[in-house]
């Protein structure tokens, strides 16, 4: 298996780097950003690069994908699709957490406790919350979606500093943000379509 790299220099989160592979099929292996403290082109090489530097070559399918980003960060219209990501490398956990959390729509956003409750295992918000921390797909699995109860952020990509992205991630989707909580007079902060609950 040949991996390849694609580093977004800039954006509203900073440096982007994503990780895919063209064979047989076009696959994104993983998605690094960046935090305060360390560069995501960084954290790629740490993992993937010690036995080579990756190339980054030119793909159709990693363009569409770029621009579906491209349009996600800047606020337009945006498809993305499970289809692109390699979901085997997860566990059967992570996998349904993943998968139920992708299902979380733009401008709104759920609790750990409500997925455990989506999956089927609603004393499992805990080991929810530390599956999401560990989703290689930030951005195209929603996992900045997900928040505590009281509708405090929460921690994002495992990392105590991760907090600023989140927040700025949820900013893009339309909630308000004062503090660390999502506050309630956000356009739309509902656990699901379906319910319509406000996290009040």
């Amino acid at each position: 298996m040949t991996l390849f790299k694609h580093i977004i220099p800039e954006s509203p989160i900073g440096e982007i780097t994503i990780i895919w592979k063209d064979e047989p099929e076009f696959i994104i292996e993983e998605i690094f950003i960046s935090t305060p403290s360390e560069k995501s082109s960084t954290k790629a090489f740490e993992k993937y690069e010690q036995n080579g530097i990756l190339e980054d070559k030119k793909s159709t399918k990693l363009d569409k994908f770029l621009d579906e980003l491209d349009n996600y960060l800047n606020e337009r219209e945006y498809t993305f699709s499970l289809k692109y990501l390699n979901l085997d490398k997860l566990t059967p956990f992570q996998r349904k957490v993943l998968i139920e959390e992708f299902k979380t729509k733009k401008g709104t956003v759920n609790s750990y406790k409500h997925l455990a409750k989506k999956i089927g295992n609603p004393k499992a918000y805990r080991a929810v919350g530390s599956a999401l921390s560990k989703n290689p797909y930030p951005i195209v699995i929603p996992c900045h979606r997900t928040v505590k109860s009281d509708r405090t952020l929460g921690g994002y990509a495992g990392l105590k500093e991760g907090i600023e992205t989140k927040k700025t991630l949820l900013e893009i989707e339309g909630l308000i943000i004062q503090g660390k909580k999502v506050i309630s007079d956000s356009p739309i902060i509902a656990l699901n379509k379906n319910e319509q609950q406000r996290l009040i």
